[in-house]
């Protein structure tokens, strides 16, 4: 599947560039194709999975929203927690329904790399994106 990456906010979009970014709303053009992205990390750091590959905990019931149907979708960056340091950080962690992205959390040193995104049910596969300053894009991906 190709990958592009917005070169302004890091972006990552499934199948091909969009007509505007969806965080940053720069144009079509600021996207760069980058297919290698996961392998690349992967390959700068091999054990680094267990502190950057998220771990994500889908709950079906979802009591933030009473009157609404809801699913929680709980991402902690790496098994290992992730540390939160101006040198070594996460940026953000993005969520994707079948290749569709959803939305994405900004995070800065001062919090812990981790999230709760509450979707509106639907969809078959979820992947959650992260990227960290030093070691680049990790993903995972299951079933929803």
């Amino acid at each position: 599947m190709s990958i592009f990456v917005c070169k302004v906010c890091g972006h990552v979009e499934f199948g091909s560039a969009p007509d505007t970014c969806p965080v940053c709303h720069v144009p079509k053009e600021n996207f760069q194709q980058k297919d290698n992205i996961f392998s690349e990390a992967l390959e700068k750091s091999p054990e680094g999975g267990a502190k950057h590959a998220p771990v994500v905990t889908i709950k079906k019931e979802c009591k933030l929203l009473e009157d609404e149907a809801c699913t929680d979708v709980h991402v902690k960056v790496g098994k290992i927690t992730h540390p939160m340091e101006d040198a070594h950080s996460i940026v953000f962690i993005d969520c994707y329904i079948d290749d569709k992205y959803v939305a994405r959390i900004s995070l800065r040193p001062g919090v812990y790399a981790a999230g709760c995104f509450h979707t509106k049910p639907g969809g078959k596969k979820l992947r959650v994106v992260e990227f960290c300053n030093l070691h680049g894009y990790w993903q995972t991906e299951t079933d929803f």
